[in-house]
């Protein structure tokens, strides 16, 4: 059965048909995926009912796979799958503590020397309310700037580091979680705000709302407030689809551009229970 694509009803996403993760694409298959991928920016895959070892096989097919840095969130039997909600303890969480709580916008592995091409969530278990993944396409937060902000953005550098995550989780008030050490030393990293898809060219803003901490040259509260607004302009509800979590459903996204965030559940009555695997970068970035 040939790749198809249907355009969800938002500026992102689309229902990918004909693909089943428990076979290994083909190079028709992975470059149809791979079209799909940059042109609506997240696909979902329904009714997959893999293993891990499935998803891991399918995913390297695609590309070289990053380990997270949180060891102790990595499957035992197979650390390509890092294990994303409240059934490990600490648990990997994102989310608000409350729904008026900002959200914890972000890219993949943008803190890290290597960053994240694409990810990849299976739903294994979900809540009864809540826990939906926002995507928002920072193509369109870009092309939806004015000239002056387009010229201001694209010659700026941002930095960002896992010391704003760990902030964020705190005043959420996920202490373990904030805590949770990693396999690396802490570093701040410095990247362009634009970056350019190496598909097409596009122009994408590429940052996230805590991870990204600075801006080169910036004093500290004004690169906060900037980043506060470019935030609110970027990942405001008409640039967004929401995903409403069902078991089975694969969602496989491009980090370099789309920001994701998750949404508020009860961690206390309701089980979440997500495995990801992470695509390695494999384009430089330029400015």
């Amino acid at each position: 059965m040939a790749v198809r694509f249907i355009p969800c009803d938002a500026v992102i996403g689309a229902e990918g048909g004909g693909v089943s993760l428990r076979q290994l694409p083909d190079a028709v298959t992975i470059e149809a995926v791979e079209e799909g991928l940059e042109h609506y920016g997240g696909l979902i895959f329904r009714a997959q009912e893999i293993t891990p070892e499935e998803q891991v096989a399918w995913s390297r097919a695609l590309g070289p796979l990053a380990l997270t840095q949180r060891v102790g969130a990595r499957l035992p039997h197979l650390p390509e799958i890092f294990i994303v909600g409240n059934t490990i303890d600490p648990p990997v969480t994102f989310s608000p503590k409350t729904e008026q709580d900002d959200l914890e916008w972000h890219t993949d592995h943008i803190h890290h020397e290597i960053t994240a091409r694409a990810s990849m969530l299976v739903a294994k278990a979900t809540p009864s309310h809540g826990g939906d993944t926002l995507f928002a396409c920072m193509y369109t937060a870009y092309d939806h700037l004015s000239p002056d902000q387009k010229a201001t953005v694209d010659g700026l550098r941002v930095i960002h580091s896992v010391s704003g995550l760990r902030a964020y989780l705190r005043g959420q008030g996920h202490e373990a979680t904030a805590n949770q050490p990693y396999e690396k030393p802490d570093i701040a990293v410095e990247r362009p705000l634009v970056r350019h898809h190496p598909r097409t060219g596009r122009k994408a803003l590429y940052f996230g709302s805590h991870i990204t901490v600075g801006v080169v040259g910036w004093h500290e509260d004004q690169a906060r407030r900037f980043i506060r607004d470019l935030t609110a302009h970027a990942c405001q509800p008409a640039f967004q689809y929401r995903h409403q979590w069902q078991v089975g459903d694969a969602v496989l996204w491009d980090n370099r551009r789309v920001l994701h965030a998750g949404t508020l559940y009860d961690m206390e009555r309701e089980t979440r229970l997500m495995h990801r695997t992470t695509f390695q970068e494999t384009e430089e970035l330029r400015p």
